[in-house]
């Protein structure tokens, strides 16, 4: 399920209790005394729509550190208030733990701070089956990072909207959500990191900026057809020919999405746009910058830091100085 901008604010704002929670059974929980825990804290009002709108957010982004969780869930509090509050959650099995990759943390540019997950008691309250791959997931110190800098980006968008004002939203789907699957197979064609789609009401209009995320952390040789890159290439142009519309997060959006592709080392950057230009059969437009380029700018949309594939197969921004933001004039900002 997506989560947006609104709904976020709505929470933040809510000072009545959270929605009534119902519970499925997963395995190796007791089921009826996760289902009183729960009933016995809503009823004392313990839980509130802010705590479920953070469970609903650590769904789509699999983690959120310390830092995160404050920016986007108490943006004016000082980082102790919220750590409180998470160490209430904790206790309860809303949210778990996972595993704090601290080093890579540092090296990306993330304050290292305690990492967050879904909890036992925060998937029965999603309606939703507790899975352990993903409890595995956030075992890996490795995936966990990955998870962390898709987030990174996810909350920066959060910040860039809210600089732009009421009339400014961004809605967020996951990996799952996200994802192109061909029939009935299991596994998907393509699988972005992430859905944004950023939006401005302008009176009775809409203009609507969606992005599906791609985080490259590789050091893999991407030139060829089966190397990483060159199957999400092609993932993506069997993703636009086959009707995407009918795709449920899709059948609103005025064109396909571009692909942001955020990557590390100003010579991979070129080398991966090279490879995009080589592997593409589709006119996907695809947006490629550095990391530490949109870390360096307090606006996300606003960084001239894009280098732009076109429809029509030129390259723009080759040279640093002729990148692009993702608003054109850094509309809103």
């Amino acid at each position: 399920m997506p989560i947006t901008t609104e709904h976020q604010q709505l929470a933040i704002n809510a000072t009545g209790n959270a929605a009534k929670i119902f519970a499925t059974p997963p395995a190796k929980v007791d089921r009826q005394q996760i289902r009183e825990h729960l009933a016995e804290l809503l009823n004392r009002g313990r839980l509130t729509g802010r705590d479920e709108g953070l469970v609903e957010c650590l769904r789509e982004l699999n983690v959120l550190s310390l830092d995160q969780i404050r920016r986007l869930w108490w943006p004016q509090a000082k980082e102790a208030t919220a750590y409180n509050r998470l160490y209430f959650l904790l206790k309860q099995s809303i949210i778990g733990g996972a595993r704090m990759p601290n080093a890579g943390m540092t090296e990306w540019g993330l304050p290292p701070r305690k990492v967050y997950t879904v909890g036992a008691a925060g998937w029965l309250w999603l309606k939703e089956e507790i899975n352990p791959a993903l409890s595995h997931r956030h075992l890996k110190r490795d995936q966990v990072l990955h998870d962390l800098l898709v987030a990174e980006l996810y909350v920066r968008l959060t910040e860039a909207v809210r600089l732009r004002g009421d009339d400014w939203s961004v809605t967020w789907v996951g990996e799952q959500g996200a994802s192109f699957f061909n029939g009935d197979k299991p596994t998907p064609v393509i699988a972005p990191d992430g859905l944004a789609v950023v939006q401005q009401r302008r009176g009775e209009k809409l203009a609507t900026l969606p992005l599906f995320i791609e985080l490259d952390r590789s050091r893999e040789a991407h030139g060829r057809p089966s190397s990483d890159w060159g199957r999400k290439v092609q993932g993506f142009n069997r993703f636009y020919a086959h009707n995407w519309k009918m795709h449920p997060h899709l059948s609103d959006l005025p064109s396909f999405p571009w692909v942001a592709v955020i990557t590390h080392g100003a010579q991979r950057l070129l080398n991966l746009a090279q490879a995009i230009k080589k592997h593409r059969q589709e006119p996907v437009i695809y947006y490629l910058a550095l990391w530490e380029d949109l870390m360096g700018d307090g606006d996300m949309l606003a960084a001239p830091a894009w280098l732009i594939l076109t429809e029509e197969g030129k390259a723009i921004g080759l040279k640093r100085e002729q990148r692009q933001p993702l608003l054109p004039d850094s509309e809103g900002a």
